[in-house]
Protein backbone atom coordinates (compact mmCIF):
# COMPACT_ATOMS: atom_id res chain seq x y z
CA UNK A 1 0.00 0.00 0.00
CA UNK A 2 1.30 3.21 -1.37
CA UNK A 3 2.35 6.06 1.44
CA UNK A 4 1.57 9.24 0.72
CA UNK A 5 4.40 11.99 2.20
CA UNK A 6 1.09 13.51 4.20
CA UNK A 7 0.39 10.59 5.67
CA UNK A 8 3.79 10.79 6.90
CA UNK A 9 3.75 14.20 8.25
CA UNK A 10 0.17 13.11 9.77
CA UNK A 11 1.92 11.02 12.06
CA UNK A 12 4.57 13.13 13.23
CA UNK A 13 1.78 15.87 13.76
CA UNK A 14 -0.48 13.53 15.52
CA UNK A 15 2.18 13.02 18.09
CA UNK A 16 3.25 16.39 18.26
CA UNK A 17 0.17 18.40 19.08
CA UNK A 18 0.72 16.44 22.08
CA UNK A 19 3.02 18.95 23.77
CA UNK A 20 1.22 22.10 22.59
CA UNK A 21 2.72 24.48 25.54
CA UNK A 22 6.93 22.91 24.19
CA UNK A 23 5.79 23.10 21.05
CA UNK A 24 4.39 27.16 20.80
CA UNK A 25 7.55 27.71 23.01
CA UNK A 26 10.35 26.84 21.02
CA UNK A 27 9.11 28.61 17.93
CA UNK A 28 8.17 31.76 19.84
CA UNK A 29 11.56 31.99 21.44
CA UNK A 30 13.29 31.12 18.21
CA UNK A 31 11.29 33.98 16.44
CA UNK A 32 12.59 36.47 18.93
CA UNK A 33 16.22 35.20 18.96
CA UNK A 34 15.78 36.10 14.79
CA UNK A 35 14.60 39.46 15.04
CA UNK A 36 16.70 40.45 17.53
CA UNK A 37 20.12 38.62 16.77
CA UNK A 38 19.54 38.45 13.10
CA UNK A 39 17.54 41.52 11.68
CA UNK A 40 18.00 43.98 14.88
CA UNK A 41 21.52 44.05 15.04
CA UNK A 42 22.48 44.58 11.44
CA UNK A 43 20.44 47.66 11.92
CA UNK A 44 22.23 49.07 14.67
CA UNK A 45 26.04 47.90 13.10
CA UNK A 46 24.60 50.06 10.13
CA UNK A 47 24.53 52.99 12.88
CA UNK A 48 27.38 52.11 14.28
CA UNK A 49 29.46 52.21 11.17
CA UNK A 50 27.92 55.28 9.88
CA UNK A 51 28.92 57.06 12.84
CA UNK A 52 32.69 55.51 12.58
CA UNK A 53 32.68 57.15 8.85
CA UNK A 54 32.03 60.56 10.10
CA UNK A 55 34.35 59.96 13.01
CA UNK A 56 36.01 63.36 13.07
CA UNK A 57 35.76 67.19 13.60
CA UNK A 58 33.78 69.02 16.49
CA UNK A 59 31.41 66.11 17.46
CA UNK A 60 33.89 63.30 17.93
CA UNK A 61 33.13 63.26 21.33
CA UNK A 62 29.53 62.95 20.49
CA UNK A 63 30.17 60.64 18.24
CA UNK A 64 32.07 58.57 20.52
CA UNK A 65 29.60 58.53 22.98
CA UNK A 66 26.44 56.86 20.32
CA UNK A 67 29.19 54.44 19.44
CA UNK A 68 29.56 53.47 22.89
CA UNK A 69 25.68 53.15 23.35
CA UNK A 70 25.46 51.33 20.08
CA UNK A 71 27.97 48.61 21.35
CA UNK A 72 26.09 48.55 24.44
CA UNK A 73 22.64 47.76 22.64
CA UNK A 74 24.25 44.95 20.62
CA UNK A 75 25.93 43.20 23.01
CA UNK A 76 22.76 43.33 25.04
CA UNK A 77 20.67 41.84 22.06
CA UNK A 78 23.43 39.54 21.33
CA UNK A 79 22.73 38.56 25.21
CA UNK A 80 18.67 38.38 25.26
CA UNK A 81 18.71 36.65 21.89
CA UNK A 82 21.02 33.79 22.71
CA UNK A 83 21.79 33.89 26.58
CA UNK A 84 18.22 33.63 27.26
CA UNK A 85 15.58 33.10 24.22
CA UNK A 86 18.03 30.82 22.25
CA UNK A 87 18.47 28.58 25.23
CA UNK A 88 14.51 28.48 26.27
CA UNK A 89 14.23 27.41 22.58
CA UNK A 90 17.06 25.03 23.23
CA UNK A 91 15.41 23.43 26.47
CA UNK A 92 11.87 23.38 24.90
CA UNK A 93 13.40 21.44 21.59
CA UNK A 94 15.44 18.90 24.05
CA UNK A 95 11.56 18.37 26.08
CA UNK A 96 9.42 18.62 23.17
CA UNK A 97 11.59 16.10 21.05
CA UNK A 98 12.87 13.54 23.35
CA UNK A 99 9.11 12.75 24.67
CA UNK A 100 8.18 12.23 20.79
CA UNK A 101 10.83 9.75 20.15
CA UNK A 102 9.76 7.71 22.87
CA UNK A 103 6.10 7.89 22.15
CA UNK A 104 6.98 7.34 18.51
CA UNK A 105 8.94 4.09 19.60
CA UNK A 106 6.32 2.88 21.96
CA UNK A 107 3.84 3.13 19.49
CA UNK A 108 5.90 1.13 16.92
CA UNK A 109 6.03 -1.47 19.92
CA UNK A 110 2.64 -1.28 20.54
CA UNK A 111 1.44 -1.21 16.52
CA UNK A 112 3.96 -4.47 15.52
CA UNK A 113 2.98 -6.13 18.52
CA UNK A 114 -0.69 -6.07 17.33
CA UNK A 115 0.32 -8.39 14.06
CA UNK A 116 0.07 -11.60 13.57
CA UNK A 117 2.19 -14.84 13.89
CA UNK A 118 2.37 -14.76 9.70
CA UNK A 119 3.89 -11.41 9.95
CA UNK A 120 6.26 -12.14 12.15
CA UNK A 121 6.78 -15.49 10.15
CA UNK A 122 7.22 -13.26 6.54
CA UNK A 123 9.52 -10.16 7.53
CA UNK A 124 13.03 -9.90 8.80
CA UNK A 125 13.38 -8.85 12.61
CA UNK A 126 16.33 -6.96 11.24
CA UNK A 127 14.96 -5.63 8.67
CA UNK A 128 11.73 -4.36 10.90
CA UNK A 129 14.07 -2.86 13.64
CA UNK A 130 15.96 -0.81 10.98
CA UNK A 131 12.36 0.54 10.13
CA UNK A 132 11.92 1.55 13.41
CA UNK A 133 15.37 3.67 13.36
CA UNK A 134 14.97 4.99 10.60
CA UNK A 135 11.14 6.33 11.27
CA UNK A 136 12.54 7.92 14.55
CA UNK A 137 15.31 9.27 13.25
CA UNK A 138 13.11 10.71 10.25
CA UNK A 139 10.90 12.38 13.02
CA UNK A 140 14.17 14.09 14.42
CA UNK A 141 15.60 15.23 11.50
CA UNK A 142 12.63 16.74 10.15
CA UNK A 143 11.77 18.22 13.62
CA UNK A 144 15.52 19.76 13.50
CA UNK A 145 14.84 20.92 9.90
CA UNK A 146 11.22 22.96 11.00
CA UNK A 147 12.50 24.31 13.75
CA UNK A 148 16.43 25.03 12.91
CA UNK A 149 15.89 25.50 9.05
CA UNK A 150 12.64 26.11 7.49
CA UNK A 151 11.24 28.65 10.13
CA UNK A 152 14.23 30.52 10.16
CA UNK A 153 14.99 30.88 6.86
CA UNK A 154 11.40 31.96 6.37
CA UNK A 155 11.88 34.59 9.17
CA UNK A 156 14.89 35.89 8.09
CA UNK A 157 14.71 36.58 3.98
CA UNK A 158 11.14 37.72 4.86
CA UNK A 159 12.03 40.32 6.94
CA UNK A 160 15.62 41.12 5.53
CA UNK A 161 13.31 41.79 1.96
CA UNK A 162 11.77 44.40 4.06
CA UNK A 163 14.57 45.57 4.91
CA UNK A 164 15.99 45.95 2.31
CA UNK A 165 12.86 48.01 0.63
CA UNK A 166 13.58 50.38 2.73
CA UNK A 167 16.72 50.90 1.83
CA UNK A 168 17.75 49.42 -1.53
CA UNK A 169 14.67 48.43 -3.28
CA UNK A 170 16.62 46.89 -6.23
CA UNK A 171 18.26 44.64 -4.02
CA UNK A 172 15.14 43.41 -2.16
CA UNK A 173 13.74 42.74 -5.75
CA UNK A 174 16.76 40.35 -6.92
CA UNK A 175 16.49 38.96 -3.78
CA UNK A 176 13.02 37.84 -3.92
CA UNK A 177 13.57 36.78 -7.63
CA UNK A 178 16.23 34.95 -7.04
CA UNK A 179 15.03 32.86 -4.17
CA UNK A 180 11.93 32.16 -6.11
CA UNK A 181 13.81 30.24 -8.63
CA UNK A 182 16.71 29.22 -6.55
CA UNK A 183 14.01 27.37 -3.95
CA UNK A 184 11.70 26.43 -6.94
CA UNK A 185 14.47 24.38 -8.91
CA UNK A 186 15.94 22.84 -5.53
CA UNK A 187 12.79 21.62 -4.67
CA UNK A 188 11.79 20.05 -7.99
CA UNK A 189 15.09 18.34 -8.56
CA UNK A 190 14.67 17.00 -4.80
CA UNK A 191 11.13 15.79 -5.29
CA UNK A 192 12.58 13.66 -8.69
CA UNK A 193 15.39 12.35 -6.55
CA UNK A 194 13.33 11.02 -4.03
CA UNK A 195 12.55 7.95 -5.74
CA UNK A 196 16.33 7.24 -5.42
CA UNK A 197 16.45 7.67 -2.13
CA UNK A 198 13.80 5.63 -1.56
CA UNK A 199 15.66 2.83 -3.14
CA UNK A 200 18.80 3.65 -1.52
CA UNK A 201 16.18 2.88 1.96
CA UNK A 202 15.21 -0.03 0.21
CA UNK A 203 18.53 -1.19 -0.25
CA UNK A 204 19.84 -0.19 3.47
CA UNK A 205 16.89 -2.45 4.97
CA UNK A 206 18.06 -5.82 2.89
CA UNK A 207 21.71 -5.42 4.22
CA UNK A 208 20.82 -4.90 7.72
CA UNK A 209 17.83 -7.88 7.92
CA UNK A 210 20.55 -9.91 5.69
CA UNK A 211 22.96 -8.92 8.13
CA UNK A 212 20.87 -9.82 11.43
CA UNK A 213 19.93 -13.28 9.78
CA UNK A 214 23.00 -14.03 9.06
CA UNK A 215 24.81 -13.26 13.30
CA UNK A 216 21.22 -15.19 14.38
CA UNK A 217 22.00 -18.23 12.19
CA UNK A 218 26.00 -18.19 13.32
CA UNK A 219 25.26 -21.53 14.29
CA UNK A 220 24.10 -22.90 11.10
CA UNK A 221 26.40 -21.17 8.85
CA UNK A 222 29.63 -22.79 10.96
CA UNK A 223 27.62 -26.26 10.85
CA UNK A 224 27.28 -26.30 7.22
CA UNK A 225 30.45 -24.68 6.44
CA UNK A 226 28.59 -22.30 4.45
CA UNK A 227 30.70 -19.19 4.94
CA UNK A 228 31.77 -18.51 1.65
CA UNK A 229 28.28 -19.03 0.47
CA UNK A 230 27.07 -16.21 2.84
CA UNK A 231 30.29 -13.89 2.43
CA UNK A 232 28.96 -13.77 -1.64
CA UNK A 233 25.15 -13.68 -0.92
CA UNK A 234 26.14 -10.87 1.52
CA UNK A 235 28.53 -9.10 -0.44
CA UNK A 236 25.93 -8.76 -3.49
CA UNK A 237 23.30 -7.01 -1.21
CA UNK A 238 25.77 -4.65 0.00
CA UNK A 239 27.21 -4.18 -3.86
CA UNK A 240 23.60 -3.34 -4.66
CA UNK A 241 24.09 -1.00 -2.45
CA UNK A 242 26.71 0.71 -3.05
CA UNK A 243 25.29 1.46 -6.30
CA UNK A 244 22.32 2.89 -5.32
CA UNK A 245 23.97 5.21 -2.52
CA UNK A 246 26.69 5.96 -4.87
CA UNK A 247 24.31 7.46 -7.58
CA UNK A 248 22.03 9.38 -4.79
CA UNK A 249 25.40 10.86 -3.65
CA UNK A 250 26.89 11.59 -6.87
CA UNK A 251 23.29 13.45 -8.00
CA UNK A 252 23.36 15.35 -4.25
CA UNK A 253 26.80 16.53 -5.68
CA UNK A 254 25.84 17.85 -9.32
CA UNK A 255 23.30 19.46 -7.18
CA UNK A 256 25.69 21.32 -5.10
CA UNK A 257 27.98 21.84 -8.05
CA UNK A 258 24.10 24.05 -9.26
CA UNK A 259 24.01 25.78 -6.05
CA UNK A 260 27.41 26.83 -5.99
CA UNK A 261 26.92 28.56 -9.44
CA UNK A 262 23.62 30.15 -8.24
CA UNK A 263 24.97 31.42 -5.07
CA UNK A 264 27.85 33.35 -6.87
CA UNK A 265 25.19 34.90 -9.36
CA UNK A 266 24.04 36.34 -6.32
CA UNK A 267 26.71 37.59 -4.94
CA UNK A 268 27.85 39.43 -7.99
CA UNK A 269 24.73 40.98 -8.54
CA UNK A 270 24.20 42.47 -5.43
CA UNK A 271 27.23 43.31 -5.03
CA UNK A 272 27.05 45.10 -8.50
CA UNK A 273 23.87 47.17 -7.19
CA UNK A 274 25.85 47.97 -3.91
CA UNK A 275 28.91 49.52 -5.65
CA UNK A 276 25.96 51.58 -8.12
CA UNK A 277 24.43 52.54 -5.08
CA UNK A 278 27.23 53.71 -2.94
CA UNK A 279 28.81 55.89 -6.06
CA UNK A 280 25.36 57.50 -6.77
CA UNK A 281 25.64 58.54 -3.16
CA UNK A 282 22.14 57.11 -2.66
CA UNK A 283 23.59 54.20 0.20
CA UNK A 284 25.74 54.85 3.23
CA UNK A 285 29.07 52.27 3.72
CA UNK A 286 26.79 51.50 6.83
CA UNK A 287 24.06 50.05 4.51
CA UNK A 288 26.73 48.59 2.90
CA UNK A 289 27.66 46.91 5.88
CA UNK A 290 24.39 46.06 7.06
CA UNK A 291 23.07 44.64 3.30
CA UNK A 292 25.96 42.17 3.03
CA UNK A 293 25.59 40.84 6.86
CA UNK A 294 21.62 40.39 5.86
CA UNK A 295 22.68 38.55 2.77
CA UNK A 296 25.92 36.72 4.09
CA UNK A 297 23.29 35.01 6.76
CA UNK A 298 20.86 34.44 3.36
CA UNK A 299 23.74 32.90 1.19
CA UNK A 300 24.68 30.43 4.27
CA UNK A 301 20.97 29.60 4.78
CA UNK A 302 19.85 29.36 1.12
CA UNK A 303 22.81 26.73 0.44
CA UNK A 304 21.27 24.92 3.51
CA UNK A 305 18.17 25.11 1.79
CA UNK A 306 19.34 22.69 -0.97
CA UNK A 307 20.45 20.48 1.69
CA UNK A 308 17.02 21.08 4.03
CA UNK A 309 14.69 19.82 1.22
CA UNK A 310 17.24 16.85 0.42
CA UNK A 311 17.09 15.84 4.05
CA UNK A 312 13.46 16.22 4.16
CA UNK A 313 12.21 13.87 0.94
CA UNK A 314 14.97 11.51 2.10
CA UNK A 315 13.29 10.89 5.84
CA UNK A 316 10.15 10.82 4.16
CA UNK A 317 11.09 8.17 1.97
CA UNK A 318 12.96 6.74 5.01
CA UNK A 319 9.75 6.89 6.75
CA UNK A 320 7.38 5.13 4.37
CA UNK A 321 8.12 1.23 5.49
CA UNK A 322 7.76 1.89 8.70
CA UNK A 323 4.73 3.62 8.40
CA UNK A 324 3.13 1.52 5.95
CA UNK A 325 3.16 -1.44 8.51
CA UNK A 326 1.55 0.95 11.00
CA UNK A 327 -1.24 1.55 8.60
CA UNK A 328 -1.41 -2.20 8.04
CA UNK A 329 -4.97 -3.88 9.83
CA UNK A 330 -3.58 -6.55 11.71
CA UNK A 331 -5.21 -10.31 10.21
CA UNK A 332 -5.84 -10.50 13.84
CA UNK A 333 -8.33 -8.36 15.33
CA UNK A 334 -10.24 -8.20 18.52
CA UNK A 335 -14.26 -7.92 18.94
CA UNK A 336 -14.98 -4.44 19.47
CA UNK A 337 -17.31 -5.06 21.63
CA UNK A 338 -14.99 -8.01 23.61
CA UNK A 339 -16.99 -10.13 26.10
CA UNK A 340 -15.38 -11.03 29.45
CA UNK A 341 -13.54 -14.25 29.49
CA UNK A 342 -15.33 -16.88 31.49
CA UNK A 343 -13.12 -20.13 30.48
CA UNK A 344 -12.22 -22.46 33.48
CA UNK A 345 -13.14 -25.70 32.60
CA UNK A 346 -10.97 -26.41 29.24
CA UNK A 347 -14.19 -27.93 27.16
CA UNK A 348 -12.88 -27.31 23.78
CA UNK A 349 -15.32 -27.65 20.31
CA UNK A 350 -15.00 -27.01 17.09
CA UNK A 351 -17.69 -26.58 14.95
CA UNK A 352 -17.97 -27.20 11.32
CA UNK A 353 -14.48 -25.31 11.01
CA UNK A 354 -12.89 -24.47 7.29
CA UNK A 355 -9.22 -23.01 7.20
CA UNK A 356 -7.69 -22.22 4.31
CA UNK A 357 -4.01 -21.23 4.72
CA UNK A 358 -2.71 -17.79 3.29
CA UNK A 359 -6.23 -18.15 1.07
CA UNK A 360 -4.40 -20.66 -1.11
CA UNK A 361 -4.40 -23.99 1.09
CA UNK A 362 -7.19 -25.64 2.24
CA UNK A 363 -6.01 -27.13 5.66
CA UNK A 364 -9.21 -27.83 7.09
CA UNK A 365 -12.86 -28.45 5.64
CA UNK A 366 -16.12 -28.90 7.86
CA UNK A 367 -13.87 -30.56 10.87
CA UNK A 368 -15.90 -30.97 14.23
CA UNK A 369 -13.85 -32.18 17.22
CA UNK A 370 -15.36 -32.23 21.29
CA UNK A 371 -12.67 -32.00 23.83
CA UNK A 372 -14.68 -32.82 27.36
CA UNK A 373 -13.00 -30.45 30.51
CA UNK A 374 -10.03 -32.34 31.53
CA UNK A 375 -9.75 -34.53 29.01
CA UNK A 376 -5.94 -36.03 27.93
CA UNK A 377 -5.81 -36.04 24.01
CA UNK A 378 -2.99 -36.35 21.64
CA UNK A 379 -2.81 -35.35 18.03
CA UNK A 380 -0.72 -37.40 15.46
CA UNK A 381 -0.09 -37.54 11.65
CA UNK A 382 1.76 -37.62 9.37
CA UNK A 383 3.55 -34.09 8.09
CA UNK A 384 0.93 -31.48 6.52
CA UNK A 385 -1.89 -33.53 7.93
CA UNK A 386 -2.75 -30.41 10.11
CA UNK A 387 -1.00 -30.26 13.40
CA UNK A 388 0.43 -27.66 13.98
CA UNK A 389 -2.82 -25.22 12.02
CA UNK A 390 -4.94 -27.08 14.42
CA UNK A 391 -2.99 -25.72 17.68
CA UNK A 392 -2.65 -21.93 15.81
CA UNK A 393 -6.14 -21.54 15.21
CA UNK A 394 -6.89 -23.06 18.66
CA UNK A 395 -4.82 -20.22 19.55
CA UNK A 396 -5.90 -17.91 17.64
CA UNK A 397 -2.84 -17.11 15.60
CA UNK A 398 -5.01 -17.37 12.20
CA UNK A 399 -8.89 -16.84 11.76
CA UNK A 400 -11.07 -19.23 10.44
CA UNK A 401 -12.71 -19.05 6.73
CA UNK A 402 -15.50 -20.34 8.07
CA UNK A 403 -17.00 -22.15 11.32
CA UNK A 404 -15.96 -21.24 15.27
CA UNK A 405 -13.58 -22.61 17.84
CA UNK A 406 -15.70 -22.65 21.38
CA UNK A 407 -14.03 -22.90 24.96
CA UNK A 408 -16.34 -23.94 27.46
CA UNK A 409 -19.18 -22.59 25.65
CA UNK A 410 -17.69 -19.17 24.49
CA UNK A 411 -16.89 -18.11 21.27
CA UNK A 412 -12.65 -17.67 20.97
CA UNK A 413 -13.31 -14.33 18.72
CA UNK A 414 -15.54 -13.03 20.65
CA UNK A 415 -13.01 -12.28 23.30
CA UNK A 416 -9.83 -10.80 23.63
CA UNK A 417 -6.83 -12.63 22.03
CA UNK A 418 -4.84 -11.91 25.23
CA UNK A 419 -7.39 -13.02 27.70
CA UNK A 420 -7.32 -16.64 25.51
CA UNK A 421 -3.90 -17.11 25.14
CA UNK A 422 -3.83 -15.83 28.94
CA UNK A 423 -6.01 -19.67 29.36
CA UNK A 424 -3.51 -21.76 27.62
CA UNK A 425 -0.15 -22.89 28.90
CA UNK A 426 1.73 -23.57 25.33
CA UNK A 427 5.13 -25.39 25.12
CA UNK A 428 6.51 -25.43 21.57
CA UNK A 429 9.15 -28.20 20.42
CA UNK A 430 11.59 -25.11 19.83
CA UNK A 431 11.47 -23.15 22.99
CA UNK A 432 12.77 -19.82 22.39
CA UNK A 433 13.90 -17.61 25.76
CA UNK A 434 13.88 -14.03 26.33
CA UNK A 435 17.57 -12.43 26.80
CA UNK A 436 17.00 -12.29 31.03
CA UNK A 437 17.85 -14.32 33.70
CA UNK A 438 16.32 -17.62 34.20
CA UNK A 439 13.84 -16.03 37.04
CA UNK A 440 12.37 -13.81 34.43
CA UNK A 441 12.48 -16.26 31.69
CA UNK A 442 10.31 -18.46 34.36
CA UNK A 443 7.64 -16.00 36.02
CA UNK A 444 6.71 -15.01 32.68
CA UNK A 445 4.57 -17.94 32.89
CA UNK A 446 2.86 -16.11 35.55
CA UNK A 447 4.34 -12.45 36.25
CA UNK A 448 3.21 -11.81 40.17
CA UNK A 449 4.68 -15.36 41.15
CA UNK A 450 6.91 -15.69 44.21
CA UNK A 451 10.72 -16.67 43.78
CA UNK A 452 9.58 -20.21 45.60
CA UNK A 453 6.61 -20.85 43.14
CA UNK A 454 9.71 -20.10 40.66
CA UNK A 455 11.77 -22.52 42.20
CA UNK A 456 8.92 -24.96 43.03
CA UNK A 457 8.04 -25.22 39.21
CA UNK A 458 11.36 -25.87 38.20
CA UNK A 459 11.26 -28.47 40.39
CA UNK A 460 8.73 -30.14 38.90
CA UNK A 461 10.20 -29.18 35.31
CA UNK A 462 13.75 -31.02 36.75
CA UNK A 463 15.26 -27.53 36.00
CA UNK A 464 16.13 -26.86 39.64
CA UNK A 465 19.46 -28.43 39.82
CA UNK A 466 21.13 -27.40 36.34
CA UNK A 467 20.02 -23.94 37.03
CA UNK A 468 21.74 -23.93 40.74
CA UNK A 469 24.85 -24.95 38.63
CA UNK A 470 24.79 -22.26 36.25
CA UNK A 471 27.00 -19.53 37.54
CA UNK A 472 24.93 -16.88 38.83
CA UNK A 473 21.69 -19.48 39.56
CA UNK A 474 18.60 -18.03 39.14
CA UNK A 475 20.20 -14.41 38.10
CA UNK A 476 21.96 -16.14 35.09
CA UNK A 477 21.39 -14.51 31.65
CA UNK A 478 19.93 -17.03 29.19
CA UNK A 479 21.49 -15.19 26.35
CA UNK A 480 19.47 -14.23 23.35
CA UNK A 481 17.16 -16.55 22.32
CA UNK A 482 18.29 -18.84 25.04
CA UNK A 483 21.47 -19.47 22.95
CA UNK A 484 23.53 -20.33 26.23
CA UNK A 485 21.47 -23.11 27.38
CA UNK A 486 21.29 -26.33 26.04
CA UNK A 487 17.96 -27.80 24.10
CA UNK A 488 17.19 -29.96 26.75
CA UNK A 489 18.14 -26.93 29.29
CA UNK A 490 16.06 -24.58 27.44
CA UNK A 491 12.79 -27.04 26.97
CA UNK A 492 12.71 -27.52 31.11
CA UNK A 493 12.81 -23.79 31.56
CA UNK A 494 9.88 -23.72 29.17
CA UNK A 495 7.80 -26.90 31.10
CA UNK A 496 8.73 -24.68 34.12
CA UNK A 497 7.23 -21.55 32.74
CA UNK A 498 4.29 -23.31 32.05
CA UNK A 499 3.65 -25.26 35.36
CA UNK A 500 4.00 -21.54 36.96
CA UNK A 501 1.30 -20.40 34.54
CA UNK A 502 -1.78 -22.84 36.19
CA UNK A 503 -3.61 -22.28 33.25
CA UNK A 504 -6.97 -24.90 32.74
CA UNK A 505 -5.93 -25.98 28.81
CA UNK A 506 -2.53 -27.23 28.52
CA UNK A 507 -0.81 -27.97 24.73
CA UNK A 508 2.29 -29.22 24.39
CA UNK A 509 4.46 -29.60 20.76
CA UNK A 510 6.17 -32.48 21.74
CA UNK A 511 7.59 -31.37 24.57
CA UNK A 512 9.92 -33.77 26.10
CA UNK A 513 11.41 -33.95 22.47
CA UNK A 514 14.61 -32.48 23.23
CA UNK A 515 15.38 -34.19 26.71
CA UNK A 516 17.51 -36.84 27.33
CA UNK A 517 16.53 -40.29 28.38
CA UNK A 518 16.80 -39.93 31.72
CA UNK A 519 15.42 -36.03 32.13
CA UNK A 520 12.27 -36.96 29.48
CA UNK A 521 11.16 -39.73 32.27
CA UNK A 522 11.26 -36.77 35.26
CA UNK A 523 9.83 -34.48 33.12
CA UNK A 524 6.86 -37.33 32.19
CA UNK A 525 6.15 -37.54 35.57
CA UNK A 526 6.23 -33.83 36.22
CA UNK A 527 3.63 -33.76 33.34
CA UNK A 528 1.63 -36.18 34.60
CA UNK A 529 1.02 -34.53 37.54
CA UNK A 530 0.78 -31.06 35.61
CA UNK A 531 -2.34 -33.12 33.01
CA UNK A 532 -4.68 -33.46 36.41
CA UNK A 533 -7.42 -31.40 36.06
CA UNK A 534 -6.43 -29.89 33.04
CA UNK A 535 -7.97 -30.22 29.68
CA UNK A 536 -5.02 -31.42 27.28
CA UNK A 537 -3.68 -31.42 23.89
CA UNK A 538 -0.63 -33.26 23.34
CA UNK A 539 0.64 -32.48 18.96
CA UNK A 540 2.93 -35.68 19.25
CA UNK A 541 5.45 -36.86 16.97
CA UNK A 542 7.18 -39.83 19.09
CA UNK A 543 4.25 -41.83 19.70
CA UNK A 544 5.59 -43.36 23.11
CA UNK A 545 4.75 -39.90 24.47
CA UNK A 546 1.19 -40.10 24.24
CA UNK A 547 0.42 -43.96 24.99
CA UNK A 548 -1.51 -43.23 28.22
CA UNK A 549 -3.43 -40.21 27.05
CA UNK A 550 -7.43 -40.63 27.15
CA UNK A 551 -7.71 -40.23 23.12
CA UNK A 552 -5.79 -40.01 20.15
CA UNK A 553 -7.15 -38.37 17.33
CA UNK A 554 -5.14 -39.04 14.29
CA UNK A 555 -5.11 -36.53 11.32
CA UNK A 556 -4.51 -36.84 7.59
CA UNK A 557 -5.43 -33.88 5.25
CA UNK A 558 -7.25 -31.90 7.60
CA UNK A 559 -9.69 -34.94 8.70
CA UNK A 560 -9.75 -37.24 11.77
CA UNK A 561 -9.76 -40.71 10.01
CA UNK A 562 -9.31 -42.58 13.42
CA UNK A 563 -9.82 -41.52 17.41
CA UNK A 564 -9.92 -43.91 20.39
CA UNK A 565 -7.42 -45.27 23.06
CA UNK A 566 -4.09 -46.12 22.10
CA UNK A 567 -4.48 -49.94 22.24
CA UNK A 568 -7.94 -49.72 20.74
CA UNK A 569 -5.94 -48.27 17.52
CA UNK A 570 -3.50 -50.92 17.73
CA UNK A 571 -6.53 -53.51 17.42
CA UNK A 572 -7.99 -51.57 14.57
CA UNK A 573 -4.95 -51.93 12.69
CA UNK A 574 -5.23 -48.43 10.91
CA UNK A 575 -3.43 -45.78 10.04
CA UNK A 576 -2.26 -45.34 13.74
CA UNK A 577 -1.26 -49.33 13.88
CA UNK A 578 0.98 -48.52 10.71
CA UNK A 579 2.89 -45.24 12.28
CA UNK A 580 3.32 -47.15 15.64
CA UNK A 581 4.83 -50.53 13.27
CA UNK A 582 7.19 -47.44 11.95
CA UNK A 583 8.06 -46.53 15.34
CA UNK A 584 8.08 -49.49 17.27
CA UNK A 585 11.24 -50.90 16.92
CA UNK A 586 12.64 -48.10 18.95
CA UNK A 587 10.20 -47.86 21.74
CA UNK A 588 9.33 -50.72 24.84
CA UNK A 589 5.82 -51.08 25.16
Amino acid sequence: MKVTKGQILRYFWIHAKKYPISLVLQYVSNFATIILGFILIPLFSKEFFDLMVNFSGSEREIIQDGLFHILVMIVGLDLIAYVIFGRIADFSISYFQCRIIRDITNDCFDKLQQHSYHFFANHFVGGIVSKVNRLVRSFERIADILIFNLFPNLIRITFTIGVLFFFIPIVAWVLIGWTIFYTSTTYLFARWKMKYDLQNATADTMVTANLADSLTNALNIKMFARFLFEKARFYGKTKEQLQIRKFTWNLGNISNAIQSFLMIGLEATTLYFLMQAWINETISIGTIVMTQSYLIGIYINLWDFGRIIKDIHTSLADSEEMINIINQTPEILDSKKPEKCSISAGKIEFQNVDFIYEKKTKVFENFNLRIKPGERIGIVGESGGGKSTFTKILLRFSDLSKGKILIDGQDITKIKQSDLRDKISYVPQESILFHRSLLENIRYGRLDATDEEVYASSRMANAHNFILNTPEGYKTLVGERGIKLSGGERQRVAIARAMIKNAPILILDEATSSLDSKSEKLIQEALDRLMERRTVIVIAHRLSTIQKLDRIIVLEDGKIIESGSHNELIQKKGKYAELWKHQAGGFLE
